[in-house]
């Protein structure tokens, strides 16, 4: 154990897929988001395509790399599904995936549903899950509770788990969710508890993914579903940004996957996952990561606001990810879809 700027670490040199020590990716990196302490390393593994942070925090200084860092916010949705927007997503969420929503018009939403992107974006808002009223679905990483409220008024049963004890009171306060704060294995939920799991930007956070997998394998129902979303090591974003690419959120983003790599864990954990990658985030990391390679960072980690033209090339690169030539790897995120 040693210190970086205050923060007791320990050295992280091997990939905890194959053991073997890794390739320094980029060395010499700070936080550009929210102003952490320490010097920090990306290691890689070229053989598993895995990526992780040398050195990395101790449980007991964890907290500290996470001190400027919100998840406790509630955004204001006062217009954000009117008129035909909000037609548009109960179409597309009621044709595609089952949910009874009011104005929705099923013929339109199946002729939607067939405009990639637009898919990708709706079908994101609700983790990719069918309707199943009465389910039970479990948040891991829950934030504030917006998307627990959201899919118990679409029918599931929800609980959820979150450490930041101000994103528990929000999500108390706001909307009566009842959030354990603190880690899944401290919940201490029942063997075959959940019908779905969802752990969104959450993976790339934890010491030991693999471990938290197992948990998840353990709390799930035999024929339920755990969704998983992280950012994707070979996404267009990465290959085209470097070092500035938002995604890598030195020093809180602990592992950062590739397609194959994530469901490597999956399988290790005793899990069969499918995975894929989606590139509804594509038009933001563009904005964000090139406001940090053009500002040397970016404070509060979003994009507060953005000029036409940078908005447009996010366009184009969402065009550009989404890929005219058939499926690739390249999406900003990747999406696991796993089950016992």
């Amino acid at each position: 154990m040693s210190d970086n700027e205050g923060v007791r670490v320990r050295e992280a040199r091997h990939c905890l897929l194959c053991g073997d020590e890794g390739e320094v990716l980029y060395s010499g990196q700070r936080d550009r988001l929210f102003g952490a302490p320490g010097t920090w390393t990306l290691m890689q593994c070229p053989k598993c395509q895995i990526a992780w942070l040398d050195p990395q925090p101790i449980a007991d200084d964890i907290g500290k790399i996470y001190t400027n860092y919100f998840t406790h916010q509630a955004p204001d949705n006062t217009n954000r599904f009117r008129g035909l927007r909000k037609a548009v997503k109960a179409s597309i969420l009621n044709s595609r995936y089952g949910y009874q929503m009011e104005g929705s018009n099923k013929v339109m939403g199946s002729f939607l549903s067939c405009i990639g992107p637009l898919r990708e974006m709706v079908g994101g808002s609700v983790r990719w899950l069918d309707a199943r009223e009465g389910g039970r679905l479990l948040d891991v990483g829950c934030g504030n509770g917006s998307f627990l409220d959201k899919m118990r008024h679409l029918g599931w049963e929800v609980a959820g788990v979150e450490p930041d004890g101000e994103a528990v009171a929000v999500a108390r306060k706001r909307f009566g969710l009842e959030i354990f704060k603190g880690s899944l294995d401290e919940a201490g939920f029942s063997d075959e508890s959940f019908d779905a799991i969802t752990m969104n930007h959450v993976i790339e956070h934890v010491p030991d993914p693999i471990e938290l997998l197992k948990e998840c394998r353990r709390v799930l129902k035999p024929g339920g579903r755990l969704w998983v979303a992280t950012p994707n090591i070979k996404s267009l974003g990465h290959y085209k940004f470097g070092e500035h690419w938002r995604g890598l959120e030195v020093p809180r983003h602990l592992t950062l996957f590739s397609p194959g790599a994530l469901q490597s864990c999956a399988e290790s954990a005793g899990l069969a996952a499918r995975v894929c990658t989606s590139d509804r985030s594509a038009p933001w990391m563009y904005a964000a990561s090139s406001l940090i390679r053009r500002d040397g960072a970016l404070p509060g980690g979003s994009p507060r606001r953005t000029t036409p033209w940078l908005r447009m090339q996010g366009r184009a690169f969402l065009a550009r990810e989404h890929g005219l030539f058939g499926p690739r790897d390249a999406g900003e995120e990747i999406v696991m879809v796993a089950g016992r």
